[in-house]
This record gives structure tokens, C-alpha cells and sequence, in this order.
């Protein structure tokens, strides 16, 4: 027979102490959660926050300057800006239409830039005298001789020259070549460099507005710091500008005149054993041995050094075998 305890019976002052005890645990735990919940949506914002002022400041490419300035200026700067960036979508110029640099007005849109390159090879009697005529022709036309060198060997004579012709003498350049005598290779290449002029003209442009801006805060500057660093930002946007200048007058200098590189020879010198028959073979294959002796040569004089490292280390190994052995 077992004899179950007795439960003593709690007082009403124990029952509520109990009741307090639970009640406070579940409104700490309920603290808590909502602690939680608020730091996570704090974190979320500002992550939002911090997210959106990234973007905007990315998209509208603000420049902030140690100075005071009104809004009506600011906002001047901004109409300013659009507007030339309209200018610039719709094709239209400042200084009239072609394709010059700043100052000489921008290019208008759809206008295509080409810089043109050709190199040719021409066979005649008499190199020197060609070439001489070519020169003279050249500056008829408005260029220039850039580069000229003469060689002679074997009895042949060939002279390279490096011309520049207005572009749109392209053609007459090319019958030319052709009446100083046999042209044996004539390749011509045209590049299209308009996308690279327009964004050229588009940032000289926003450093023109920016060195502009710049200036004008200058002059109303009210402290020495604020001069100093506007003075400073000027100096960097001014060099900016002026490299970018350069780079755009090269390419419209590229663009206006074409390059041509030119070697003339004599029919004697010009003249190729031919490759075909025991003859040519025989070069052939002369001239084939002579590469792979060069290039064996080259791969001993590569490896030798490590043949020589690894050496030192198998003698190395092979001496310490030999001391734990005794």
C-alpha cells in the first residue's frame, strides 16, 4: 500500500509572487523581441539610405566645393550643362559646323570622322628622282614630307617616305603612286573615329562650364581657405582641359590629314629569287635549319642555368645519404 505525499497547499502570497515572476519573464521576452525588431527595420533603412545617396550621387555627378554659392547659380550651372548636352544630342555646333576641335566648333552629329592610313611599295628606274617628284606633289597638294630615309645595298637603291595629304586627296595620291611606276602592294585602312570626337567634345565642354564656374567662385570667395581651394581645384580642371584640348586637335589633325607610308625601290633590287623549283627549295630548307639551330640554341642557354641548380641539389641530397649511411 503506498502512501501518497501530501502537496502543501500554497498561500495567496506565493501564488502571486508565482504569477508576477511569469508575467515579468513573458513581457521581458516580449521586450526583447520587439528590441530586435526595431534594430533590424534601423538597419534596413539605413541601408536604404546610405543605398539611395550612393546612386545619386553616381548618377548626378555633383561636385562639391568649399564655398558658398546661391541656388540661382547652381541652377544656372545645371541649365547650362543640359543645355549644351541637348546642343551636343541634336547634332548642333557652337563655333559652326566640321569636324575641328573647341573654339573651332564641334562636329556635327552624323558627320563621320575617318583617319586614313595606307602604305604601298613602288617599282621604278629611277627611286630617287620618284621620290623627289612625290615630295613636290605633296606640297602642291598642301602636305608634307614627315619622314624620309635612303638605302642602298646590292646595287638597288629604296627610299621610304612618310606623307601627309589632305584626306580628300586620297585618290589623287593613289593615281599618282601609280604613274611613278609599278606598284607591288598597295594597302589603305580607314578608321572611324567619330564616337571618340564626340565624347572628346562633350567632356571639354562640361570642364569649360566647370573652369568657368570655378573662376566665378573665385571672385566672390570670402575666405583665404576657400580661395586656396578653389584656387587649387582650378589649376587641376585647367590642366585637365587643356590635355584634353590637345588629344582633340591631334585627332583632328588625324582626321584631316591622311598618312602614307611609301618605300620605292628599284626594279633591279625589287626583284625576289624565285621560291619555286630545287633552287627555292633548297633556301628553304637552308633557311628553316638556320631557325631551329637558333631557336635550340636559345632553348640550351634557357635551361642551362636550371640544369645547374638541380645538379647542386641531386649532389646535395646524394651527400647526405651518404653521412646517415655511415
Amino acid at each position: 500500500m503506498s502512501i501518497r505525499p501530501e502537496i502543501p497547499e500554497l498561500t495567496d502570497e506565493q501564488v502571486d509572487r508565482m504569477y508576477r515572476r511569469v508575467t515579468g519573464r513573458i513581457d521581458l521576452d516580449a521586450s526583447l523581441v520587439r528590441t530586435k525588431r526595431r534594430r533590424l527595420v534601423l538597419v534596413a533603412a539605413s541601408a536604404i539610405l546610405v543605398a539611395g545617396l550612393g546612386v545619386g550621387v553616381l548618377a548626378g555627378g555633383v561636385t562639391v566645393l568649399p564655398q558658398q554659392g546661391s541656388d540661382d547659380s547652381s541652377s544656372d550651372t545645371l541649365s547650362a550643362t543640359e543645355t549644351k548636352g541637348r546642343a551636343l544630342t541634336d547634332g548642333s555646333t557652337e563655333g559652326g559646323a566640321g569636324t575641328g576641335g573647341p573654339g573651332t566648333g564641334d562636329p556635327v552629329q552624323g558627320v563621320r570622322e575617318i583617319v586614313t592610313t595606307a602604305s604601298a611599295h613602288v617599282a621604278t628606274d629611277d627611286p630617287g628622282a620618284a621620290a623627289d617628284d612625290l615630295a613636290r606633289w605633296a606640297e602642291e597638294e598642301r602636305g608634307w614630307v614627315q619622314s624620309r630615309s635612303e638605302e642602298t645595298e646590292d646595287g638597288g637603291t629604296r627610299i621610304d617616305l612618310r606623307l601627309r595629304v589632305p584626306t580628300g586627296s586620297t585618290g589623287d595620291t593613289t593615281q599618282r603612286l601609280r604613274e611613278l611606276g609599278k606598284i607591288s602592294g598597295l594597302t589603305i585602312d580607314a578608321e572611324d573615329v567619330s564616337a571618340q570626337g564626340r565624347d572628346l567634345d562633350a567632356r571639354i565642354t562640361a570642364l569649360e562650364i566647370s573652369v568657368a564656374r570655378l573662376q566665378d567662385l573665385m571672385t566672390k570667395a570670402s575666405t583665404t581657405a576657400d580661395l586656396l581651394a578653389a584656387e587649387q581645384t582650378l589649376s587641376q580642371r585647367q590642366s585637365d582641359l587643356e590635355a584634353l584640348q590637345a588629344e582633340r586637335r591631334g585627332l583632328s589633325d588625324q582626321v584631316a590629314m591622311a598618312t602614307y607610308s611609301v618605300s620605292i625601290s628599284s626594279e633591279d633590287g625589287s626583284e625576289v629569287p624565285s621560291s619555286s623549283g630545287f633552287v627555292g627549295a633548297l633556301m628553304s630548307g637552308w633557311d628553316a635549319l638556320v631557325v631551329t639551330v637558333a631557336v635550340a640554341l636559345r632553348v640550351v642557354g634557357f635551361l642551362l642555368p636550371w640544369a645547374a641548380l638541380l645538379a647542386a641539389v641531386a649532389a646535395a641530397y646524394l651527400a647526405g645519404r651518404r653521412l646517415l649511411r655511415r
